[in-house]
């Protein structure tokens, strides 16, 4: 069965609860499967790039470009884009929220089955992400339709595509629907990353999962807190998804990041808060382990960048690991016990020197800036 498809230019009005939709009549398509929610700010040089890199796959894409205030010609680039393509492409102006607004937009404007995030300045595999169509298009056939799909990723930079790949074929099987307790266990270092991962739109909804404003790396919350939602699991064994690094005004360059430690801080207390000790215990085993030794990794991280910035950073610590005990004192003895913790507390300068250490030994691997 064929349904009539409208194209929406939407503009959010701030302040108010209605919104106005301008609606343009497209042609008739088959049921949208995967929404890929681009939250562009200020993306005019690179995201016709990202966006192209997706346009031929199909148009039972739902690409939703969410025009997050910007004050160059993002707008512009965004409505002629979804003019070209008015079967596959959405626009949506709203003022400034920062990147987890824009996420929070795709999931609530969402059409798809399922919905997955793109960096206006990364970019997708057209090949793998038909293959990706083709996996969704057969779950009805599985007994079970997946929560989340899992795909591999590469590292992009200005002077080397594809400089550093991800792979997560040691924890599931290639093209099977799996369980937390069917799969292999994480590898203690081993974590997912916002590119690696989609969603099944509706279990996004039903959990009502809301991501800060004005924050970043609130993706940390967007990748940790839907877990427990998460029954079964697909593997797209390919990668799918391309992650550039390089620019010096990303939000991952170091110097950025400590500008913005208390942001830092406090997406690391709101994730290894969401859920008490007791709570993950009651989860999959697998699961359970993967959960703490992803909040231990992000306490890791973040303690490291405390470390680096010793004026502001150990005041942001002590109220970080406050926060976590007056929350649970028992997931509070749990972290710290953790060996991606424990590092972290090693008394003196000496364990503060370690922590850093690692950490920047870590970046220089994958060559984050």
């Amino acid at each position: 069965m064929s349904l009539t498809f409208h194209t929406h230019i939407i503009h959010y009005n701030e302040g108010e609860e209605t919104l106005l939709r301008i609606c343009v009549r497209a042609s008739e398509f088959v049921m949208k499967l995967l929404t890929l929610v681009v939250p562009c700010y200020n993306s005019q040089d690179y995201m016709e790039h990202c966006i192209m890199s997706m346009v031929p796959a199909g148009d039972e894409l739902d690409i939703i470009i969410v025009d997050d205030g910007s004050t160059d010609e993002t707008p512009a680039i965004a409505d002629r884009l979804a003019a070209a393509y008015p079967d596959r492409i959405r626009v949506v102006h709203q003022p400034n929220g920062g990147h987890g607004e824009g996420i929070n937009t795709g999931i609530r404007c969402a059409e798809g089955l399922y919905m997955k995030t793109v960096d206006s300045d990364d970019r997708l595999d057209t090949e793998a992400l038909r293959h990706l169509l083709d996996a969704i298009r057969s779950f009805p056939k599985e007994p079970h339709m997946p929560d989340m799909i899992v795909n591999d990723y590469v590292y992009d930079q200005v002077d080397r595509p594809a400089a550093f790949s991800v792979r997560y074929n040691h924890v599931f099987r290639p093209g099977h629907v799996e369980t937390w307790e069917s799969c292999h266990a994480f590898p203690i270092w081993k974590q997912f990353m916002i590119h690696s991962l989609a969603y099944r739109t509706q279990m996004l909804r039903d959990m009502h999962l809301e991501l800060p404003k004005h924050t970043f790396y609130e993706d940390n919350l967007y990748i940790y807190q839907p877990l427990p939602y998460v029954k079964y699991i697909y593997y797209l064994p390919e990668p799918l998804y391309g992650y550039f690094i390089g620019r010096p005004d990303q939000s991952i360059h170091e110097d950025i990041i400590l500008r913005r430690l208390d942001q830092c801080t406090n997406i690391a207390e709101s994730m290894v808060t969401s859920y008490t000790l007791k709570e993950l215990r009651a989860l999959p085993r697998k699961l359970r382990n993967y959960m703490i030794n992803n909040a231990a990794g992000q306490l890791f991280t973040v303690s490291s960048l405390q470390f680096i910035d010793h004026q502001k950073g150990l005041k942001y610590n002590t109220r970080m690991w406050k926060t976590i005990y007056d929350f649970d004192p028992e997931l509070w003895k749990r972290m710290r016990r953790n060996p991606l913790c424990f590092i972290t507390t090693l008394p003196g300068k000496l364990g503060q020197k370690l922590t850093v250490f690692f950490y920047r030994t870590g970046r220089k691997v994958i060559s984050f800036t």
